[in-house]
C-alpha cells in the first residue's frame, strides 16, 4: 500500500474522498432498493446504538490523528536537530589544525549537501541513500581516529566527538521514525469502524431519499477526509506532504555566510 506515497497530494484526496463516498451511496441505493430499512418504531433505540457507536469511533480516531501528528511533529524536531548539530559541528572543526580542519569540514559539508540533494528525495520514495551513509561514516571514523596535538585541539576534541554522535543519533532516529506506519491492525479497526457507522445510517427509516443520500454522503466525506489526514502524515517522510529538508538548506545558507566571514 506504499504506492499511495507515490501520489499527488491532491489525487490521494480525491481517491480517498471517492471511496468513502462511492461505499456511502452505494449502501443506500442497495438498503433502500431492497427495502431494507428501520420500522419507524425502531428508529429511537438505532439512534441511541449509533449515536453510542458514533462517540466511541470519533474518541479512537481522533486519538490516532493526535498521535499521527505527534510523530510527524516529532520527525521535524529530529530534522530540525540533526541540521543545526551538523552546523554546529563544522563550525567547532575551526577548531582544528589543518588540513585536518579542511577535510572535516568538507565532508560536513559533503554530508549536508548529500542529504538535501540526494537522500531527501530516495528516502521519499522508500529506498536508502548508501552514498550519504557513507560519508557520515568516514566522517566519524575520520574523527574519532584524529590525534590532537594541542590543548586547545583537546578541548575541540571532545566537544565535536559529542557532536557527531548526536548527529549521528538523530540521524538514525529521523530515518527509522519517519518510515514507520500506524500498522495493519490499526487501519483495520480505523476502515472497519468507518464501516460500521456509515453503515447504519443506510438503514434509518427517511421517507426523502434527497435528504437520505445526502446526509450519508456528508457523513462518508467528513470520514475520507479523516482518513486522508491519517495517511497524508502517516509516514512522515514520503509523499507529497511529508517533512521537508528546509532546515538543512538554511543550514547551508549559513555555513556558506561563515565561510565568507559575515
Amino acid at each position: 500500500m506504499l504506492w499511495i506515497y507515490s501520489l499527488p497530494l491532491w489525487l490521494l484526496a480525491a481517491g480517498t474522498l471517492a471511496v468513502t463516498l462511492t461505499l456511502g451511496l452505494w449502501g443506500v441505493a442497495l438498503v433502500r432498493y431492497k427495502g431494507w430499512m428501520l420500522n419507524p418504531e425502531d428508529t429511537a433505540t438505532a439512534t441511541f446504538t449509533h449515536a453510542f457507536i458514533g462517540v466511541l469511533y470519533a474518541v479512537a480516531l481522533g486519538l490516532m490523528v493526535v498521535g499521527v501528528q505527534g510523530g510527524y511533529a516529532h520527525v521535524e524536531t529530529l530534522v530540525m536537530t540533526e541540521a543545526n548539530l551538523a552546523g554546529d559541528l563544522y563550525r567547532d572543526l575551526e577548531g582544528f589544525n589543518d588540513p585536518a580542519r579542511t577535510e572535516l569540514q568538507s565532508l560536513t559539508r559533503q554530508y549536508i549537501d548529500s542529504v538535501v540533494e540526494v537522500e531527501w528525495d530516495l528516502v521519499s520514495s522508500g529506498q536508502r541513500s548508501e552514498e550519504t551513509w557513507y560519508i557520515i561514516d568516514e566522517l566519524l571514523r575520520k574523527i574519532v581516529t584524529y590525534q590532537p596535538s594541542t590543548a586547545v585541539e583537546l578541548v575541540v576534541f571532545a566537544e565535536v566527538l559529542d557532536g557527531v554522535n548526536d548527529m549521528l543519533d538523530q540521524r538514525r532516529e529521523r530515518l527509522h521514525l519517519g518510515n514507520i506506519g500506524v500498522g495493519s491492525v490499526t487501519w483495520s479497526v480505523v476502515l472497519m469502524g468507518a464501516f460500521i457507522t456509515i453503515g447504519m445510517a443506510w438503514f434509518y427509516n427517511t421517507p426523502s431519499a434527497k435528504a437520505h443520500y445526502w446526509l450519508v454522503a456528508m457523513m462518508s466525506s467528513m470520514f475520507g477526509l479523516m482518513i486522508f489526514l491519517i495517511i497524508a502524515m502517516d509516514y512522515p517522510l514520503r509523499g507529497d506532504y511529508s517533512v521537508q529538508p528546509d532546515v538543512f538548506r538554511e543550514v547551508q545558507e549559513n555555513l556558506d555566510r561563515w565561510d565568507m566571514g559575515l
